[in-house]
């Protein structure tokens, strides 16, 4: 099982999710049916490459549970922490792949736009045009 490989080859994430279910290759936590959502982190989890990634989050004030991401500036890595599974280029050219392959990009002002709305069932975005002055 290589997720990296197919994902390079240019398999979708689904196509992985079927291909490992149809191998009957059992989730982290043991189950049959393999959540998109898993496959997706697989992807994108750094510690395939041999690296630890400490303090990407911190908690909210309490009595706040939730967590919010900090700074890039803040997060510690520990390169070769432990034997790596893939190599780091792998990962790197996954990532690039993920990131051309998304529908989703970043805007001048940090908020995420939906490249398209042709396959998807959601709904397009419209931009406001903040210079129109509202008619009353």
């Amino acid at each position: 099982m290589d997720t990296f490989h197919w994902y390079e080859q240019g398999w979708s994430i689904v196509r992985i999710k079927k291909e490992l279910e149809a191998l009957k290759v059992p989730t982290p936590t043991g189950k049959k049916k393999w959540p998109v959502k898993t496959i997706e982190n697989i992807l994108t989890n750094e510690k395939y490459t041999g690296t630890s990634v400490y303090g990407e989050t911190e908690s909210d004030d309490f009595p706040s549970t939730k967590r919010k991401a900090r700074d890039p500036f803040e997060v510690h890595r520990s390169r070769n922490h432990h034997i790596p599974i893939i190599h780091e280029r792998q990962f790197k050219r996954v990532q690039k792949l993920k990131a051309k392959r998304s529908n989703i990009e970043i805007d001048e002002h940090g908020n995420k736009v939906r490249k398209s709305t042709h396959y998807s069932s959601k709904k397009a975005v419209k931009k406001v045009n903040k210079t129109t002055k509202p008619q009353n």
